[in-house]
């Protein structure tokens, strides 16, 4: 579905690269499945790289079919430079989720929302400047903004696994956090902070 919609009007009105053929990658989910920035995994030190279970950054729940595309094999295809754009869009019933995952300490994640929040927004803007995309997505009954977090630590210390294990207890008890918050963002989107472990509903 995603994958027909880029592949079919995205690159018309952005011009994509020569000599390299279009082929994009989808996924669907059902049920109750997870994701991860393959990429920023590649750079990343924390000995969670190892394993898979390990890795996963966001947990995404769903009763009718999710489908996913990676936004970086989107705007891979691009002649330009489009600027930071975020990880993933998921299309699902009706509703679509534009997502930005991140792996943080808690001292550090304010500025990590800053920084997904600008990458969100030039995702969107690039997004809704191809009409077709525009129309495909303002379909849609339900419009998010996704900015998704998981508390980083060491496994390699045990008092570190330890801690980790108390702020999960914390993180589930705090009862100013909710993964139904909501706020508004531009474009008719509203913005939801989902922290791990808590699941994105579509």
């Amino acid at each position: 579905m995603l994958k027909e919609l880029f592949e079919g009007h995205f690159y018309g009105t952005f011009p994509k690269v020569t000599n390299r053929v279009l082929n994009l990658s989808e996924r669907i989910g059902i049920g109750t499945f997870s994701l991860l920035d393959e990429k920023a995994c590649r750079d990343c030190h924390y000995p969670c790289n190892n394993n898979s279970a390990d890795r996963e950054q966001m947990k995404v729940v769903c009763q009718a079919p999710v489908y996913v595309i990676s936004m970086d094999d989107v705007f891979s295809y691009v002649k330009d430079d489009m600027g930071e754009i975020c990880d993933y869009m998921l299309e699902g019933k009706d509703a679509v989720a534009i997502v930005e995952m991140t792996c943080s300490t808690s001292s550090y994640i304010s500025e990590k929302r800053r920084k997904a929040r600008r990458q969100l927004y030039n995702t969107l803007t690039n997004l809704m400047t191809s009409p077709v995309v525009k129309e495909h997505i303002e379909r849609l009954d339900g419009r998010y903004v996704v900015f998704s977090w998981k508390e980083t630590f060491d496994r390699n210390a045990v008092a570190d696994y330890v801690e980790k294990n108390m702020t999960d207890m914390t993180m589930m008890a705090d009862e100013a956090y909710s993964p139904d918050n909501e706020s508004h963002f531009d474009f008719g989107f509203k913005l939801k902070e989902i922290r791990y472990p808590f699941a994105l509903a579509m």
